[in-house]
């Protein structure tokens, strides 16, 4: 016989009392902010820490230097001291962090992009790229009140795809080989 559980009992919750993240974010920023991949769940608490008004920066630059998502060059005498990202505590930046954290195994156009940073930079520096281009889609998305759009990344994609063939070609080409198109077949 199992033990008897003591506390309160279990309330059935009533479906149509449910918390919608979608709807409570189009009604606080005007556009909706959970269908871009990393940012499903934190508009709440963007909006704590950043609200809804953006004309304090200028452009995303500005914005993503506040947040302090941008890199940091200490230059003296045209030699670089120093090179990295400036230390500080913001919740915003900690929030879009997590969100770009999260996008590890997201099979989007901005989970790509991490793993693609995560090798050319290291995990940190991948980590912090994505934030920042987190911040920037969500400064451009609240400025602008406009719609997060998934094809312009494709056609980015489709874009930096036909560079590095072309780059490819051109190699092969100095070098006095000629390129061929494999055909994709099912093995």
């Amino acid at each position: 016989m199992p033990p008897e559980k003591k506390g309160k009992p279990h309330r059935k919750t009533d479906p149509d009392s449910t918390f919608n993240m979608r709807s409570e974010s189009y009604r606080l920023f005007g556009v909706d902010l959970t269908a871009v991949p990393g940012l499903t769940y934190n508009p709440l608490t963007l909006y704590s820490e950043i609200g809804r008004d953006m004309s304090r920066w200028k452009t995303a630059g500005h914005f993503t230097s506040w947040l302090t998502l941008c890199p940091d060059n200490d230059v003296s005498g045209g030699r670089v001291l120093w090179r990295g990202t400036r230390h500080q505590k913001n919740g915003a930046a900690q929030i879009f962090r997590l969100a770009a954290y999260g996008l590890h195994r997201s099979q989007s156009t901005l989970g790509d992009y991490l793993r693609r940073m995560k090798a050319k930079l290291g995990p940190p520096a991948a980590i912090t790229a994505t934030a920042r281009k987190l911040a920037v889609i969500f400064y451009t998305m609240i400025k602008n009140q406009v719609e997060y759009d998934d094809s312009t990344w494709a056609k980015l994609d489709t874009q930096r795809q036909t560079r590095i063939e072309n780059r490819l070609r051109r190699q092969a080409h100095r070098m006095g080989f000629q390129l061929v198109a494999v055909e994709n077949s099912a093995i």
